[in-house]
């Protein structure tokens, strides 16, 4: 028989899950046209894995940067494909790129956000 106890913990545990929908992409095809890079701040999340909210409502953001948001147009597709890359790389216009990384795919957007374990290099 379960106890009431046990339930209390199984939902305890539940609450604290966080239902990532993340997608690792590997070797996107991308080209650098120009777009430049912005300093990123992440998001904050409280122990739950929620997103935390400012006073005015918006999403709470981190006092210090995680890294560099590059903008790049994927080959194929022309999707828009955002990185956040751990620093500020010189890119060159119109050279392609492999980036790689987790993140997701906004299909209302026509975007790839990609916000974890972001890599780039030179596609030859």
């Amino acid at each position: 028989m379960i106890t009431q106890d046990q339930i209390n913990k199984f939902k305890k545990l539940e609450a604290h899950q966080v239902n990532s929908d993340k997608i690792s992409f590997d070797s996107l095809k991308v080209v650098y046209l120009d777009v430049p890079a912005k300093i990123h701040f992440p998001k904050l999340k409280d122990e739950s894995g929620k997103v935390k909210k400012d006073e005015d409502g918006h999403d709470a953001r981190s006092t210090t940067s995680d890294g560099w948001l590059f903008t790049f147009s994927e080959l194929g597709t022309s999707q828009v494909v955002k990185a956040v890359l751990p620093k500020k790389y010189t890119l060159e216009m119109n050279d392609w790129y492999i980036v790689s990384g987790k993140g997701y795919r906004m299909r209302n957007s026509n975007m790839i956000y990609l916000d974890e374990a972001c890599h780039i290099k030179n596609y030859q």
